[in-house]
């Protein structure tokens, strides 16, 4: 039966050169669903500049119009996801303040595009102010209290996150609105595995749902598994997922961006190089500028490497606000700019106290020979008991510096959490780990 099948397969495909013929049908079907995904791309971006021309149109006739500015601020936060401008951001977060302030009145959900561009801008009290007043107007509604507990994340509110999570009903955990930010609770708590298991549902709900959902939202959702899988050594189902999401938006600068990463701690420099070209030709994020810079430097292209990373210098100068946390990641990693970013985050976690704050702290006190101080910060980075390897590779090393604690025991826990998570500190792990097994210590 097996070589009658075989012989069938071979006969559709032709006798000669028959896996160069099936070859070249799947490249063609490929190319062809590309560019179809890409047709109807440009045609839903033709749709909402349609609509957003007819709601402005109707805006500026309608002084009082609340509902057409709610509608704008929604499509231009929508195209903002898809474009990365900043501009879109900051027009809808006009646009919403605008509808409100002309009447809150059966129009409490202008809050969502509200809260939503404030946490893009990342001004996390404000969203969480707007937060609260939101669930205050509409208490039973379970999908804006699962708001409200990813602004308490956010800002490091993890008693009233717990709270806000723990009111949902297990009915509302599972829709698309909630169950990502209750997967993100979960994973802050350590509970990795069911974050993943209701990240991959939430993933199979968006495909079955697609006519209901915009392109960039379903491709968002396969992004969302992509991160949770990178964040957790799951190289193959991080893989999987970006394939999904780029089959629905090809040209997605942030799965190209994930697709670079992937790419970097597999050490297939040359992929993390194109692919990370391709994200930064739609948004220039820093972030990516240096993973191209490593990527080159790993290649042995030293000035090629440093052209990047200085371009990943002005970028950031450039950016209002806080350094973002990859970027402050990146320049303490590289030893650039060390008492700017330590500066950037201390002033940050005035008012912003979540683990990746404190964090990113610990190491900053670590790269200044401060190890009381990087060791207390880290403590509280992990209070939460998150399984993030970063945070526990951060730990360890400090731990080794200042010979206190149990260096060993933090960087196994790392790569036993993820031997993936980055290109070359799980070197520095390996050589630190054998180091104190010569050594007999912990």
């Amino acid at each position: 039966m097996r070589i009658r099948s075989a012989v069938i397969f071979c006969l559709a495909i032709g006798a000669t050169g028959s896996y160069g013929a099936f070859r070249t049908i799947t490249a063609t079907r490929a190319r062809d669903e590309h560019s179809a995904a890409l047709a109807d791309v440009r045609a839903e971006a033709a749709r909402r500049d349609a609509d957003i021309a007819f709601y402005s149109k109707r805006s500026q006739e309608d002084p009082g119009g609340a509902f057409d500015r709610s509608q704008l601020a929604m499509l231009y936060l929508g195209r903002s996801r898809v474009t990365g401008d900043f501009n879109d951001v900051l027009k809808a977060e006009t646009l919403a303040r605008n509808s409100l302030a002309l009447r809150t009145s059966h129009n409490i959900e202008t809050f969502v595009p509200l809260i939503s561009s404030l946490l893009s801008e990342h001004r996390f009290n404000e969203a969480r102010a707007y937060a609260t007043q939101l669930v205050a107007e509409d208490p039973a509604e379970d999908s804006y209290r699962g708001i409200l507990g990813e602004v308490d994340l956010e800002v490091g509110d993890y008693d009233g996150a717990g709270r806000a999570f723990a009111s949902l009903s297990g009915q509302s955990r599972a829709n698309l609105g909630v169950a990502p930010r209750f997967a993100r609770w979960l994973e802050i708590r350590g509970q990795s595995a069911q974050a993943r298991q209701i990240l991959y549902r939430t993933e199979r709900m968006a495909d079955s749902s697609r006519d209901q959902l915009t392109r960039e939202q379903l491709a968002w959702f396969h992004l969302r598994v992509a991160d949770i899988e990178l964040r957790n050594g799951r190289l193959r189902g991080a893989e999987k997922a970006i394939r999904a999401g780029r089959a629905v938006l090809p040209n997605d600068y942030r799965l190209l961006a994930a697709e670079a990463r992937l790419a970097s701690v597999r050490h297939d420099w040359q992929r993390a190089i194109s692919t990370g070209d391709s994200s930064i030709a739609i948004v220039l994020d820093p972030a990516t500028l240096g993973l191209i810079g490593d990527a080159y430097a790993a290649l042995g292209d030293s000035a090629k490497a440093e052209e990047y990373i200085r371009t990943m210098e002005v970028a950031v100068t450039q950016q209002p606000g806080a350094y973002h946390r990859a970027w402050s990641l990146f320049l303490l990693d590289h030893g650039r700019r060390i008492p700017e970013v330590t500066a950037k985050i201390q002033e940050e976690l005035k008012t912003r106290r979540d683990i990746y704050g404190y964090d990113l702290l610990g190491w900053a006190m670590y790269k200044q020979g401060r190890y009381a101080d990087a060791r207390a910060a880290l403590q509280t980075a992990l209070s939460q008991g998150t399984q993030d390897a970063v945070i526990y590779y951060h730990a360890g090393m400090v731990e080794r510096a200042s010979r206190s604690g149990s260096a060993r025991a933090s960087l196994e826990r790392a790569m036993a959490i993820n031997p993936f998570f980055d290109a070359t500190h799980p070197m520095a792990v390996r050589a630190t780990l054998d180091s104190l097994r010569r050594e007999g210590t912990n």
